[in-house]
């Protein structure tokens, strides 16, 4: 009977402590828990993780759609804005630049739409960075937007499926060279060029060629 206020007390501690971790909880009008889980759990946390990628990029689509724009393929189907590009201002002249883009536009109109480059990377090589600066600037900036971690992502993983343990003591250069070959696997190797290119390399004994 001595533990009765003891073990009473006790239970009082824990309510309190009960009700202030769970007193910030949403309050959901169902008995059923996988009910109360979907709704005050699952639902919000599904909405949040659909929202974050649009709040992220809806505010970069302008400027990317702007930047595409300048590939000769698109440049004279569209109108482009100077403006979108002030977020680039510490790095162009955007006074320079309306000058730039009708130069641009003028320089590809008697090419048929088959022979305008389609990509950034192919602009590049067709933007001369004396006389369009600003442009060859922007056209670096789309090429090397679409860059992520995938590329470093996949190198490790073919990595391990390289360095196996009978390979654990290979070179640098060799691992090198067969996480490349295990990569790029649509690259057509000639074994006849590896051999003549082995064999020139330093003068032998026996020849290999």
């Amino acid at each position: 009977m001595c533990l009765l206020p003891s073990i009473l007390g006790q239970c009082k501690n824990a309510s309190i402590f009960y009700f202030s971790i769970f007193s910030g909880r949403i309050n959901v009008d169902t008995k059923i828990p996988e009910d109360y889980f979907r709704i005050a759990i699952a639902i919000p946390f599904y909405d949040d993780f659909i929202s974050q990628p649009k709040e992220r990029f809806s505010k970069h689509k302008t400027i990317l759609s702007s930047l595409y724009l300048l590939i000769p393929k698109m440049c004279l189907k569209s109108p482009i804005l100077e403006s979108d590009f002030s977020i680039y201002s510490d790095f162009i002249n955007v006074d320079e630049l309306p000058s730039e883009l009708k130069l641009w536009k003028r320089k590809w109109i008697a090419f048929k739409d088959v022979d305008r480059p389609h990509t950034a990377v192919e602009a590049l090589n067709y933007c001369n960075p004396e006389l369009f600066a600003n442009i060859h600037f922007l056209l670096k900036v789309l090429a090397t937007l679409p860059v992520s971690t995938a590329t470093p992502e996949r190198t490790f993983s073919t990595l391990k499926r390289v360095k196996t343990f009978l390979r654990n003591s290979t070179g640098q250069e060799r691992l090198t060279g067969l996480a490349l070959l295990s990569v790029h696997r649509d690259v057509t190797v000639n074994p006849d060029e590896v051999l003549n290119q082995f064999a020139l390399q330093k003068d032998r004994n026996i020849l290999l060629v």
